[in-house]
């Protein structure tokens, strides 16, 4: 519906009528009022647009009309006073009762059309602004930014504090200059702002800190946007929570949680950063890979909290050694500032920038020994752990983050091969190690799937009978297109990177096969095979050896498994059930190399042994070597007094194995009998016999 209902008071009938007569034909409709009360209650009964007032009516005048009508309606209904007196005080009166406009006496009919429309336009306007301004600020209220408005002297005129706004303390205040309400590096970022934003008529943000009553930094966001003539709108928004959760997400992404030292991804990027550097002046600097040797048997040992403990001392004690103006040998005084990070378990780096020369970065690697050798101290134990460091120097060894840690870790595991506890710098022989070995890997891995080993046996002959009793499994790798391998060539190498179980698994299988194929051809053979110590200590070795045995249909009497001291240093619990059952299966058991370890009788007697072998080294020599001779005999006398047989190894000519058949070992071992040969030569060589 459409604006159209007023309602016309006045107490003269003439009047009355022009108005209706007048509005009427302007196309609005009018309703009718004698005196004020009759106007209150044509009102109630009706909906008016708009209200004309005659000022003096009997009874109540047009004031308290009007008073009455504001008090019920608001300031929404258009009220127009008519009066004959067109003094001020009159219009003054009108306006302090609430009206809108007023008309005064005589009035020009045929204008009262239109100044009727002009008055209720100018009303719904006041309306829709005054709602406009009633959301503005709604949406300030509810907006978490404080508003500062500021002229072109940079001065606040007007400042709105939002209820989640800015603290107080970091506020500055109306009248204030922007240099006046905040310190000089923020006022002028500040201002340089509003500068940028008054030139390109856009919007533009920064962000500052302030110092807070908290102690702790204050961050605000300003954006600020330009209005007119010079004059700015600027909001602030506190984001101290952001910054801080920023710094958070940062910490997590840069920084190691153990230690508070930087991590992989931060140390690769402060790298990346110095080598710019680096590239720019002409400078070199050093790279130190360090790792806590035996780190893992602690671990292992005590359990991964004193693990933790012992890396955050670890962090500690790097801080220590290589802080600023702390540094005791003048070869390192101008190192500069080091920078660490532990890369992931007992792995740290150290970065030294801009040294001189290549030897200025032993003093710092040598010093970190040194610290790291004293002992630890974690829940009231003391403990022990050195630590192996590798150095790489930019250029010279390597000119990007990746080769530089590369070979320092290089030079790393070459200090571990020397003995530990000690520094290395990296050379290009080291790389050529490092790429060899990755390649045996590889190799293993391709000989296992595809399988290129293959088994050489070595016969036991027996004192006396000349005949062969037991058959010694021992394995090559036969690469496609290449020489045989020996098994020291590669065997140490696969106990190193884990391949020595499956390896161990394919020359057990393959040893029970042929001893079952020489059992079925009606030849007596026992076959023996080496248990590496891993394999050993493995826990799946039962299991393999049944399989084994299952597989091949071989009595478990016909399998020997050889065994080192090493294996068997720990003597254990552990040790002691693995023996049993393998004893239990029907399996001989061999103690391997006898004499080249910790060799106990107290073991000896405890162990479920068969066989003791006497290891080549002793036998080298003999008849001639008096101290290896007394040694065999000694070895002789023990394991006949405890009921072993024996077998001496490396019997290379005919006065040993003379020697040792007058000294009543069991059976010999050697190249005077045989070398390692192939599954058909021990065929023949055992119908010989």
């Amino acid at each position: 519906m459409s604006e159209n209902r007023i309602l016309v008071a006045d107490d003269d009938p003439t009047t009355r009528l022009l108005m209706e007569a007048a509005l009427t034909k302007a196309g609005f409709e009018v309703g009718l009022a004698e005196d004020g009360e009759q106007a209150l209650q044509v009102f109630r009964d009706g909906r008016f647009d708009m209200v004309l007032l005659d000022v003096d009516m009997p009874g109540m005048d047009g004031h308290a009309v009007c008073a009455a009508l504001r008090r019920r309606c608001g300031d929404a209904l258009p009220i127009v006073m008519v009066t004959g007196m067109g003094d001020t005080a009159s219009v003054e009166a009108a306006f302090e009762a609430g009206a809108t406009d007023f008309l005064a006496k005589p009035i020009s009919w045929p204008l009262l059309g239109h100044r009727v429309r002009y008055v209720m336009r100018a009303t719904r306007a006041a309306a829709a602004l005054r709602r406009a301004n009633a959301r503005n600020a709604a949406m300030l209220d509810a907006f978490p930014d404080t508003l500062l408005r500021i002229d072109d002297s940079n001065r606040i005129i007007e400042l709105r504090a939002a209820p989640t706004g800015v603290r107080s303390c970091c506020m500055p205040s109306v009248g204030e200059t922007l240099h006046e309400g905040y310190p000089l590096a923020v006022a002028t970022l500040l201002a340089q702002a509003l500068a940028q934003a008054r030139h390109s008529g856009q919007p533009h943000t920064v962000d500052f800190a302030l110092d807070c009553e908290s102690g702790h930094p204050c961050h605000q966001e300003a954006r600020v946007s330009a209005i007119d003539g010079g004059e700015v709108l600027c909001l602030l928004r506190d984001i101290t929570e952001r910054k801080e959760y920023e710094a958070r997400i940062h910490r997590l992404a840069y920084f190691d949680s153990l230690t508070g030292l930087a991590n992989r991804r931060g140390f690769l990027e402060r790298l990346e950063r110095e080598i710019r550097r680096a590239q720019q002046n002409g400078w070199r600097f050093a790279v130190l890979f360090l790792d806590l040797d035996r780190f893992k048997s602690i671990n292992d040992t005590l359990g991964h909290a004193v693990g933790d403990a012992l890396l955050q001392q670890a962090a500690e004690r790097l801080h220590a050694i290589t802080r600023p103006g702390d540094m005791v040998s003048h070869d390192v005084d101008g190192l500069g500032t080091a920078e660490f990070a532990r890369l992931g378990g007992d792995e740290f780096t150290v970065l030294l920038p801009a040294i001189t020369r290549p030897e200025d970065a032993l003093p710092i690697a040598e010093r970190i020994c040194s610290s790291m050798s004293a002992p630890f101290t974690i829940d009231g134990q003391t403990l022990g752990i050195t630590t192996s460091i590798g150095i790489a120097v930019f250029p010279e060894d390597g000119k990007d983050a990746a080769t530089l840690i590369k070979h320092a870790d290089t030079a790393m595991y070459d200090a571990k091969a020397n003995g530990r506890n000690g520094c290395r710098y990296y050379n290009p022989a080291l790389t050529a190690e490092a790429v060899h070995r990755v390649e045996l890997e590889a190799g293993l891995r391709r000989a296992l799937a595809n399988d290129e080993f293959m088994l050489m046996y070595q016969p036991q002959f027996e004192i006396g009978g000349d005949r062969i009793t037991t058959v010694e499994a021992l394995v090559r790798w036969q690469p496609p297109g290449a020489a045989l391998v020996p098994p020291l060539e590669f065997i140490p190498f696969a106990e190193e990177c884990g391949l020595i179980d499956a390896i161990g698994a394919w020359v057990l299988r393959r040893a029970c096969r042929d001893a079952a194929t020489w059992m079925q051809r009606g030849l007596d053979l026992r076959v023996a095979v080496n248990l590496s110590p891993m394999q050993f200590r493995a826990s799946g070795l039962l299991d393999t050896v049944r399989d084994a045995l299952a597989a091949s249909a071989l009595p478990a009497h016909r399998l020997e498994l050889e065994i080192t001291e090493r294996a068997l240093m720990a003597d254990d619990a552990a040790t002691h059930a693995t023996l049993a059952a393998l004893r239990t299966l029907g399996i001989s058991i061999a103690l391997d190399d006898f004499g080249t370890g910790y060799s106990s009788l107290s073991y000896l007697k405890r162990l479920p042994l068969g066989k003791v072998k006497i290891d080549r080294s002793f036998v080298s020599g003999l008849p001639d070597d008096a101290d290896n001779l007394a040694i065999v005999r000694a070895i002789l006398a023990l394991a006949r007094t405890l009921g072993f047989s024996i077998t001496a190894e490396g019997v290379e000519t005919a006065a040993q194995a003379t020697l040792l058949g007058s000294l009543e070992a069991d059976s010999l071992q050697g190249f005077l009998f045989s070398q390692p040969v192939s599954m058909q030569e021990i065929e023949r060589l055992a119908r010989r016999s």
